[in-house]
């Protein structure tokens, strides 16, 4: 066992030292490295490697992770007190935002419905934030309600996120509207969400052919879009295939 440790440790601070080398840093880490590799490579982790890490998409969503596993109500804590602090819509949103992340979006509503009255209930982001918490919390009536209060607001501000959020939510209603919602929701939208979410809505309805279309649609396109693209939608590319085999 003791060799199997060393061994592992020598292989992170090879992993390092490779790093230290592509990056250009001084010298005299590959010394401190190789010659004290446990120490060495939590010294440079912490000093050198983290904070190149909050650079890159990829590395921020690792911090985010371990932050998340290691303190999880952190966020809503600081929040809190913030609030608590100066009780300001800012800082009510600020908190709101941070339930939502959380996964408390009863809470967030209450916060969200402070927040978007009174003087602020004609403010764009503040309605989009209590639609969009109605819509995680399955308040299906409650959403469509909040998105068209949006719409009326203004209807230019509307985002291909709201445009989705609203066909879902219409969908779950049962409501006439929402066909015609999810084309409007595929038209505005550049990925393949909304897309693979009407296909569902069609497959649920025995639109088999038009939801087969949508499905070929995203499909070519997870085949043929660059790496970045593929990574970043690829449960929706694997949603489309999978589909696909179920109704060929």
């Amino acid at each position: 066992m003791p060799y199997i440790a060393g061994g592992l440790h020598l292989a992170i601070a090879i992993f390092f030292a490779i790093h230290a080398l592509r990056t250009g840093r001084h010298y005299l880490w590959l010394m401190i490295l190789l010659s004290f590799p446990l120490i060495g490579s939590a010294i440079y982790f912490f000093m050198e490697y983290l904070p190149d890490m909050r650079y890159s998409r990829g590395g921020r969503k690792v911090i985010r992770a371990v932050e998340g596993a290691i303190d999880p109500n952190r966020s809503i804590r600081e929040t809190e007190l913030e609030f608590e602090r100066s009780p300001t819509v800012g800082n009510r949103s600020k908190l709101a935002a941070a339930l939502v992340e959380a996964g408390r979006y009863e809470d967030a509503i209450r916060h969200y419905e402070q927040c978007a009255s009174g003087a602020y209930a004609k403010d764009v982001h503040l309605v989009r934030g209590l639609a969009s918490a109605h819509l995680l919390a399955s308040q299906w009536t409650a959403a469509r309600s909040a998105y068209e209060r949006l719409f009326a607001i203004n209807a230019e501000a509307r985002t291909p996120d709201d445009d989705l959020g609203y066909a879902y939510a219409l969908s779950q209603l049962n409501d006439s509207a929402a066909d015609q919602a999810f084309q409007r929701a595929v038209e505005s939208s550049s990925g393949p969400v909304a897309r693979c979410r009407y296909a569902q809505y069609l497959q649920e309805r025995n639109r088999t052919r038009e939801a087969r279309e949508l499905y070929e649609a995203v499909a070519k396109e997870g085949r043929l879009a660059p790496e970045h693209t593929k990574a970043l939608h690829k449960p929706w590319y694997r949603l489309a295939n999978d589909a696909l085999k179920e109704i060929a």
